[in-house]
């Protein structure tokens, strides 16, 4: 890549991000008079945390997920529920996990977002022995006590990624 192609391309980018921001001209020599920019929509501010509300209910949905127990058990809080082939593998699974010690599992939630009945959010799962993994979840609304119950794809994903 020789200069004036990246000169030319580090100007374009400039112009191009000038425009995005709504900038009408670059010839200001001072940064602290630039605009600070908020995104809206329609003229109405985004709100700074999508959906807070939601994150007790989210959070209680988890929990009871990550405690030890029986698939039987945790079936309210999964999307579709647990088949009886289903419950038998994910018992298996849970009585190894619980003899290795990885539960109970502890949760973190960030960037809630709603988007209709459906909302995502990044979960950090901690398994008792340290483990960690970091995946972000689908919640549907459903017939569980929290009103939420975690989507089967999300569910084997983040399962799979903590053991």
């Amino acid at each position: 890549m020789t200069l004036k192609s990246l000169v030319t391309g580090v100007a374009a980018l400039a112009v191009v991000g000038g425009a995005a921001a709504g900038v009408t001209s670059i010839a200001s020599t001072t940064v602290a008079s630039a605009p600070t920019v908020a995104p809206v929509v329609w003229d109405i501010p985004m709100p700074q945390t999508p959906a807070p509300e939601l994150e007790g209910p989210l959070m209680q949905t988890l929990q009871a997920l990550g405690a030890p127990g029986s698939a039987a058990g945790k079936a309210p809080y999964i999307q579709g529920g647990i088949g009886r082939f289903e419950r038998v593998a994910a018992d298996s699974k849970l009585r190894d996990a619980q003899a290795e010690g990885k539960f109970p599992l502890s949760f973190a939630i960030a960037n809630i977002d709603q988007n209709g009945p459906v909302v995502t959010a990044n979960v950090t799962a901690t398994a008792a022995t340290g483990g960690v993994a970091s995946q972000v979840i689908q919640f549907v609304p459903g017939p569980s006590p929290t009103g939420w119950q975690m989507s089967k794809q999300s569910l084997l994903a983040l399962m799979s990624a903590v053991s």
